[in-house]
């Protein structure tokens, strides 16, 4: 989004933070339940959403939106909150663009690092928050694993720890485990029996899942 153009020998003085007001002009909207439009007003409320920053400073959107009341007699959603599906998803706190630049700074430098990172270009998101996108996001769709990589991360310094699986022919991270015991990664071995290949650290129990969850394997 493009707020101030770049205007020679001029000089633009925004607020630490950008707040834009915006509300929705459609006279009707469609019943997420049963797809009935409906023009019937029950009620307004306002909704609070972080996006992508803008000239450097974080952007914040005040979106005033409509209740509408579904004028199919038959449905079970008598009322429903129009949605933006473009912009967000339903109860999120943020649009869809900054969790995916949040998701994306999990998936290249991870949670912490992400964090930080975005702190200083001016997109919010803690690392719970990062990773948690991370969990929720779908790789495209593409074939069992064959060659993958096992290796631990931090979910708490020196006291708790999980399991990054990457598919090492895509070059992409597939799942995370909540620890890597050898119970953990042993189940999740075998409901992917196509692995042929695991590229692991050193952590005998790493080693002790494979031989259990995937003996046909062979180590990278």
């Amino acid at each position: 989004m493009i707020i101030f153009l770049d205007l020679p020998n001029v000089q633009v003085e925004v607020a630490e933070e950008i707040t834009l007001t915006l509300r929705t002009t459609s006279p009707t909207a469609p019943c997420p339940s049963c797809g009935t439009a409906s023009s019937r007003i029950q009620s307004r409320y306002t909704r609070t959403l972080r996006d992508l920053p803008s000239v450097g400073r974080p952007l914040r959107l005040i979106m005033h939106l409509r209740r509408f009341c579904c004028q199919k007699s038959t449905c079970a959603q008598k009322i429903f909150v129009e949605r933006l599906p473009d912009l967000c998803h339903p109860h999120a706190q943020r649009t869809k663009r900054l969790q995916q630049a949040l998701c994306e700074l999990g998936l290249i430098i991870g949670g912490q690092a992400g964090a930080d990172v975005g702190s200083e270009l001016g997109i919010s998101g803690s690392r719970d928050t990062i990773l948690r996108l991370v969990r929720q996001s779908h790789p495209s769709a593409h074939s069992e694993p064959h060659v993958i990589g096992l290796d631990d991360w931090a979910c708490k310094r020196r006291l708790r720890y999980g399991t990054l699986i990457c598919d090492l022919e895509l070059g992409l991270p597939i799942d995370l485990l909540p620890d890597r015991s050898v119970e953990t990664v042993c189940a999740w071995l075998k409901k992917h029996p196509s692995i042929t290949v695991v590229s692991r650290d050193g952590s005998s129990e790493y080693a002790s899942a494979i031989q259990k969850g995937a003996p046909q394997a062979a180590p990278a």
